[in-house]
């Protein structure tokens, strides 16, 4: 990093406590959401300068990488065998129907293969963070990275009101209820948000749940990156993959092992999870900073039809798994 990076950082940064102030007055709606479109509002205006390009690039790209390794310490995965096999088959049937039917339907409105794959890892997985790991090993381009941070944290923000609601209606138990938050909403953030709006009891059972999905994070980046290196060059040896697989997989996978393995301070997994918080808070401050605003209002239809149709998705999907797996 260069002093030719701090306007850009500093710009990351002003944005992101201005959310951070906002929100203590809409609680609800969350930091995260505010720092992207605050980021985006004045990203096309005030803050419209090709000086801060530099470092708003560096925190979009390096600061993802860097809170999806400590994501590894917001899972208590001591509590994963609270779940039981149904629970799991329920993740496993609303995660694959979720990643393919966003694929398909993304490709059907026309994005491109490669964003395509953004916002399949972004919807069915874990929010910025999967679109964040997934970017590297695809070709996307800047505006369209930033489209699908935006369209995924849309997607959640509005299911984080209407999911705890339809919980409601449906007469859910507690059970019930956490699988349909845990089990659909994009980030842990929303996750938190909507079960707390329910019952204070449906927080711990919804994040398991939400916990579940984001270790698929690990064989679909995995998976990602062997079907690339097979599309571009046929059959590849498993030592060229495991070379080729990001440095920040390996550091989730091993920052997995030490939470689960070891004792960790309670301070200082909570400091971690802070500090996770903080960067990917920067980070989407940066991608608002740089996505054209004009650009993504151009296709604010076809971004609409995607958001209505995957919501609802999303909805029957986990109904069904609901019923299937008896929760």
């Amino acid at each position: 990093m260069t002093r030719h990076h701090l306007p850009g950082l500093v710009a990351a940064l002003f944005v992101t406590i201005l959310a951070v102030i906002l929100a203590q007055f809409i609680p609800l709606v969350g930091v995260a959401p505010l720092t992207l479109v605050l980021g985006m509002i004045l990203g096309n205006t005030l803050l419209r300068s090709p000086q801060l390009n530099l470092g708003t690039k560096l925190a979009e790209r390096r600061f993802l990488e860097y809170a999806i390794i400590l994501l590894a310490f917001t899972m208590d995965t001591k509590n994963f065998s609270q779940t039981g096999i149904p629970s799991v088959a329920f993740v496993s049937f609303v995660f694959i129907l979720s990643l393919g039917v966003s694929y398909k339907l993304a490709q059907r409105l026309g994005f491109s293969q490669d964003a395509s794959i953004l916002l399949a890892g972004g919807t069915a997985i874990c929010g910025s963070s999967a679109i964040g790991a997934l970017a590297p090993m695809t070709k996307v381009s800047e505006q369209e990275k930033g489209t699908a941070i935006v369209l995924v944290n849309l997607l959640g923000t509005l299911l984080m009101f209407l999911f705890p609601l339809a919980a409601v209606l449906l007469h859910f138990q507690e059970l019930q209820q956490a699988a349909l938050i845990g089990g659909t909403l994009q980030s842990v953030g929303q996750v938190a948000a909507a079960a707390t709006l329910l019952s204070p009891a449906v927080l711990p059972l919804a994040m398991l749940f939400k916990l579940t999905r984001i270790l698929y994070l690990v064989p679909v980046l995995f998976f990602l990156e062997f079907w690339k290196k097979e599309k571009e060059a046929g059959a590849v040896k498993k030592a060229c993959l495991l070379k080729k697989v990001p440095y920040y997989l390996y550091g989730f996978i091993l920052a997995s092992l030490l939470n689960t393995l070891l004792e960790l301070p309670e301070a200082l997994t909570s400091n971690l999870q802070s500090l996770m918080t903080w960067l990917e808070w920067l980070a989407l401050a940066a991608i608002g900073l740089r996505l054209d605003l004009r650009t993504f209002m151009k296709n604010a239809p076809i971004y609409g039809s995607y958001i209505l149709v995957i919501g609802l998705v999303q909805l029957m999907l986990a109904l069904v798994g609901i019923w299937i797996f008896e929760l």
